[in-house]
């Protein structure tokens, strides 16, 4: 009887212990699979399926292009591949062509029309995924770029005030403002206390975020590093050249607003204006009898 009391116990231990590891596993997966964008949740069979089968060949076909993604993909730290990316492109061109093509055949009855359009509409699912990643790569770049002589200067006067490096980043990263650069940073200090040595985490850390700026601090620091310099005056300097070259980066952006302006002035404002001119003078001149001189 108790033999058969304890086997009891260890089956039933053995159940709620295999029903805790598939929940927390479940849990985790739920966790990866919700961080994704919502079309790869949504259609992820889909995406996936055509992904393992369509994108090896488009990785061959399109090198420059998958090397683009891939880099995209790091910048933008969005939790995909660029399989998912091959399979977005397949499974969006597919149906936008196909529902584009059904939509203009039922409203042309034109089989010809109905093709055309929907090659062109596939061709647009096609694309628009890599230009997604791409914009929002740039995006996360671009916000990143901007907090930079920020978080700089928050690790140049910790180390001024005594701090040495490693604690200045993790002061940065525990109070420092919420952003993709912090993140990076937690990123570069948990690789840092797992034994990976300072500059290469930097390192690390330049090649995923791909900034210049940031690349030309690993650099200096790395000089300072061997050479013995101190590290904060580096780092002050190396900010305000960041600053520099954000200010140097927007005058050139303000120099291009008149030429970007000039083709909305000669679409829209242009012809507005005339209208605005030239109608009342029309419609008095006719009111005026004007109208029946030229009509001789």
């Amino acid at each position: 009887m108790d033999v058969a009391v304890i086997q009891i116990l260890v089956f039933m231990a053995m159940l709620f212990l295999v029903i805790g590891i598939n929940s927390v596993v479940r849990k985790e997966h739920v966790t990866l699979a919700s961080a994704k964008p919502l079309v790869f949740r949504v259609f992820y069979m889909e995406i996936g399926m055509l992904g393992k089968l369509a994108g090896p060949w488009m990785d061959h076909a399109f090198p420059v292009q998958a090397r683009a993604i891939r880099n995209d993909l790091i910048a933008s730290a969005l939790p995909v591949d660029s399989s998912e990316v091959r399979g977005l492109q397949c499974f969006g061109g597919a149906v936008i062509g196909a529902v584009t093509c059904i939509v203009t055949f039922i409203l042309s009855m034109n089989w010809a029309y109905a093709l055309l359009g929907g090659l062109l509409f596939a061709l647009l699912g096609w694309y628009y995924p890599v230009s997604w990643v791409a914009r929002r790569a740039l995006q996360r770049k671009d916000r990143m770029s901007k907090s930079m002589p920020y978080a700089i200067d928050l690790i140049t006067v910790a180390m001024e005030a005594g701090q040495d490096f490693g604690a200045a980043v993790r002061n940065l990263v525990n109070d420092g403002p919420h952003g993709p650069l912090r993140d990076e940073f937690g990123v570069t200090l948990r690789q840092v206390e797992l034994g990976k040595s300072r500059i290469e985490a930097l390192k690390a850390m330049a090649d995923r975020i791909q900034l210049d700026e940031f690349r030309s601090l690993v650099t200096s620091v790395t000089q300072s590093s061997e050479m013995g310099a101190s590290i904060a005056a580096t780092l002050k300097i190396q900010a305000e050249e960041i600053r520099r070259r954000r200010f140097q980066r927007a005058e050139r952006q303000a120099a291009r607003a008149p030429s970007l302006m000039l083709i909305p002035t000669a679409l829209f404002i242009l012809p507005a204006v005339f209208i605005i001119i030239v109608v009342p003078i029309v419609i008095r001149a006719m009111e005026s009898g004007m109208g029946e001189y030229f009509k001789r």
